[in-house]
């Protein structure tokens, strides 16, 4: 019986982390679409309303415009780990590789994201 349990729980664990990973995919290919062709409205779009507020538009075009501009295109994103909720990824654009932090909230948008240095 102990061996069922055990079972269905897994069974069960794997199916959220699936959704999660899909939904991890789907926002990251969004983002890196929209950061190469510069399309903020869609890059504020993905985030929550919490980070809307914090950010504001202008933030976020300022945000998008400077990385790009210094950073050129992102070419791709490899995922590394998650650590407390939080996915790294190696995020390598046409001049720099860097780490990218990302945590999603419930719904599936961007309550986190940040780049740093390898």
């Amino acid at each position: 019986m102990k061996h069922i349990v055990l079972l269905l729980i897994c069974f069960s664990t794997q199916h959220i982390l699936a959704q999660d990973t899909s939904a991890y995919k789907s926002i990251t290919k969004a983002f890196q679409e929209n950061f190469n062709v510069q399309n903020v409205d869609v890059i504020f779009e993905l985030y929550t309303s919490e980070m809307q507020k914090k950010m504001t538009k202008e933030g976020v075009k300022r945000f998008v415009n400077g990385c790009h501009e210094q950073f050129g295109n992102l070419k791709n994103l490899t995922f590394i780990q998650t650590t407390e909720n939080i996915n790294s990824y190696t995020a390598k654009f046409e001049k720099i590789s860097l780490i990218m932090e990302l945590l999603l909230s419930p719904d599936g948008k961007i309550a986190k994201i940040q780049f740093q240095e390898q």
